[in-house]
């Protein structure tokens, strides 16, 4: 999936699974265990969420993967056939396959493929068709944030944006994961451009500035202050601020989203100086 949300799935989604399994993919169980093997196709390629599912009778026991997708893509038969055939080679269990989708645009990738001597498929959750209510009122803040991409019914999107604030601030105030849900709900509202929304509302909350009171915002003020430049001049603070966020990447202890919410830099600046770093 697209590298600027990667990350947060991979924090966020993939411990509450056991929890969305009912709700989103119609599956129960309450335990999982590692696989002791990491399953890659290529290099690049490995899966996103990939646990052995236990019951009781080990004749139940399976497979379940799943990709989580900001983009439609048409080659996601192809990537899923793969990894099916993978896993029943390497593990001879039955393999579950979910495409968790939550994108912007309704999906056209390919489900099912009919060939002479081949029949497969996979299923796709899309989040845009579940109701919002699922979401914005769980007791954990990560599904909670994931409210921003589910179906508003007839609701405006700014009623939406303060609720999940209020019920945010109702489950983390005023603990310092608090600015981290706030921090991610914005990354996310880009994937319904709602960004400038919900940027507006958080400026209008009384917790607007709790994000400088989170330990690796401090961290992040200190590296700029390394840097002896004042900020001055609009050309000169955008420099400090560029110097800022090459210390934060070669750090490699913050994620894009946390560089960006300290420096001011959009994500596709910052991965524009990620790239030129690794180049040279």
């Amino acid at each position: 999936m697209a590298n600027a949300y990667d990350r947060l799935f991979k924090e966020n989604i993939e411990p509450l699974i056991p929890l969305l399994a009912e709700k989103i993919f119609g599956l129960k169980f309450t335990k999982t265990e590692d696989l002791k093997d990491k399953i890659q196709i290529t290099i690049e390629s490995e899966a996103d969420f990939l646990k052995k599912v236990l019951h009781s009778n080990p004749k139940d026991d399976y497979i379940l993967h799943i990709e989580f997708q900001v983009k439609d893509d048409l080659n996601m038969i192809s990537r899923m056939l793969l990894y099916r055939a993978f896993l029943y080679n390497k593990y001879k269990l039955t393999v579950k396959q979910f495409v968790f989708y939550v994108g912007l645009k309704k999906p056209k990738m390919q489900l099912q493929l009919a060939q002479e001597d081949l029949m497969f498929q996979f299923s796709m959750r899309n989040i845009h068709d579940f109701p919002v209510d699922l979401f914005i009122n769980s007791i954990n803040p990560e599904e909670v944030i994931l409210a921003i991409l589910s179906d508003f019914k007839n609701e405006s999107p700014k009623a939406i944006i303060k609720k999940i604030l209020k019920q945010l601030q109702r489950l983390e105030q005023p603990s310092k994961g608090f600015s981290k849900y706030v921090l991610q709900l914005e990354v996310l509202s880009k994937l319904r451009n709602l960004q400038e929304e919900t940027t507006k509302e958080i400026s209008t909350m009384p917790f607007t500035y709790d994000l400088k009171t989170d330990i690796r915002y401090k961290q992040g003020q200190e590296i700029g202050k390394e840097i002896g430049q004042k900020i001055g001049e609009e050309k000169g603070y955008y420099k400090n601020q560029v110097n800022v966020t090459r210390k934060m990447l070669l750090k490699g202890i913050y994620s894009i989203e946390e560089i960006s919410a300290i420096t001011g830099l959009s994500i596709d600046e910052i991965l524009k100086l990620s790239t030129e770093i690794k180049r040279d």
